[in-house]
C-alpha cells in the first residue's frame, strides 16, 4: 500500500498543493475519460483561488510537458530516456521498453501519447507533438519531418530506401547518386528522381506532392507518373491529380504554413500535430475554406486567426480542448 501511495503521489518538494492537484487534474483530462460532472469539479477546483488558477496555467501552458508527465504514474525514468534517446535507437531495447508502458498503462501512458506518439519509438526517425526533425542522410539527401511523423532508413549498395510510416515529410532527393531513390508507403512505393516531394500519410490517406522533378507510384496494380507542381491524392480507394503551388507546399517547414482556399477540415488536420490537447471540429464546419498564413508553433493563436477569418466559433476548455463550431 505504501509504494502505490507514493507512485500515485507527487512528492516533489518543489511542487505545492495546487502544483500537485494541477498535475492530477491534466492526467485526467489528457485521459479522455472525463465526464461533465468531472470537468464542473475542474472548473470549480481551477476557479477557487488564484493559486490553482496559476498551477494549471503552467501546467497546461506546454512549457515543459514532460516535467508533468514525469509524475503521471510512469515507470522512473521513462521521460528521461525518451528525451536523451539516440537518432539510431537498439530495437530490442525500444520493444522492451514499449512493452512496459503498455503494461503500466492507465492515465500517465495516454498522457504520454499526447506529447510523444508511442508507435514511434519502434523507428528509426520520428517527432513528437509540435516538433520538426531536419536531417541529412548519408548520401546528400535531405529530411524534414513534420509533428508526430516517423520514417525507417535503410541505404545499401544497390538503393536508397526510406519506409515512410506516418505523418508529413518533405524530402529532398540528393543527385549525383546513380543508386535509386525509393519510398516504401506500405501498398505503394514512390520511385523519385533527384528533386523535391513533400508526403502525407494519416488514417490511411496519402497525398504525394512534386516540388521539383519527378517520380511514379506505384502499388496495387497501378502505375502513376509524378510531375513537378502536381499532388497525386489517394482517399484510401481512388486517387485523383491536383496542381500544387511548390512554395505553399514547402511552407509548413518553414513553421508558417500557407493555405490557398483550403478545407477547414484540411487545415486544422495540419495544424492538430502541433497542438498536445484535443481539437474537436463540428461536421457543418468541415468544408468551409480559408486562406491564410498560420503559426503553426502557436496552434492555439493559429486556430482563432482561422475561425475569426469564416466567421466561426472557438471554445478553449481547461486549456486543452477546443472546440470549433459554426
Amino acid at each position: 500500500m505504501a509504494k502505490a501511495r507514493a507512485r500515485e503521489g507527487v512528492d516533489d518538494k518543489r511542487i505545492d498543493d495546487s502544483g500537485r492537484a494541477a498535475i492530477k487534474w491534466m492526467v485526467a483530462l489528457t485521459s479522455g475519460t472525463m465526464t461533465e460532472r468531472q470537468l464542473r469539479d475542474f472548473d470549480r477546483w481551477r476557479s477557487a483561488n488564484a493559486g490553482n488558477a496559476e498551477a494549471w496555467n503552467r501546467m497546461s501552458g506546454g512549457l515543459q510537458p514532460f516535467e508533468v508527465l514525469a509524475h503521471s504514474a510512469l515507470p522512473r525514468g521513462t521521460v528521461s530516456r525518451l528525451s536523451d534517446a539516440p537518432v539510431r535507437r537498439d530495437r530490442r531495447a525500444i520493444l522492451a521498453g514499449f512493452a512496459g508502458l503498455v503494461a503500466v498503462g492507465g492515465a500517465g501512458t495516454l498522457s504520454l501519447e499526447r506529447f510523444v506518439p508511442l508507435q514511434g519509438l519502434l523507428h528509426d526517425r520520428y517527432t513528437r507533438t509540435a516538433e520538426h526533425d531536419q536531417f541529412e542522410l548519408d548520401d546528400g539527401s535531405k529530411v524534414v519531418l513534420a509533428p508526430r511523423s516517423s520514417i525507417n532508413v535503410a541505404l545499401s549498395a544497390e538503393e536508397r530506401r526510406l519506409e515512410f510510416l506516418n505523418g508529413r515529410m518533405m524530402l529532398e532527393v540528393a543527385e549525383r547518386d546513380p543508386r535509386p531513390f525509393v519510398v516504401d508507403l506500405g501498398s505503394f512505393r514512390l520511385d523519385a528522381s533527384a528533386g523535391s516531394f513533400v508526403l502525407d500519410s494519416r488514417d490511411g490517406r496519402l497525398a504525394v506532392s512534386g516540388l521539383k522533378g519527378s517520380g511514379t507510384l506505384e502499388g496495387g496494380g497501378r502505375r502513376l507518373n509524378l510531375r513537378t507542381s502536381e499532388r497525386l491524392n489517394y482517399d484510401g480507394a481512388t486517387f485523383s491529380r491536383s496542381k500544387v503551388d511548390a512554395e505553399v507546399e514547402a511552407s509548413w517547414t518553414t513553421g508558417f504554413a500557407v493555405f490557398d482556399d483550403e478545407s477547414i477540415a484540411a487545415i486544422v488536420e495540419q495544424i492538430r500535430p502541433y497542438y498536445a490537447g484535443f481539437i474537436r471540429l463540428s461536421p457543418e464546419v468541415r468544408d468551409r475554406r480559408a486562406t491564410g498564413v498560420f503559426n503553426v508553433f502557436d496552434p492555439v493563436t493559429a486556430l482563432d486567426t482561422l475561425v475569426r477569418s469564416v466567421q466561426l466559433k472557438m471554445t478553449q476548455t481547461a486549456g486543452i480542448w477546443i472546440k470549433i463550431e459554426a
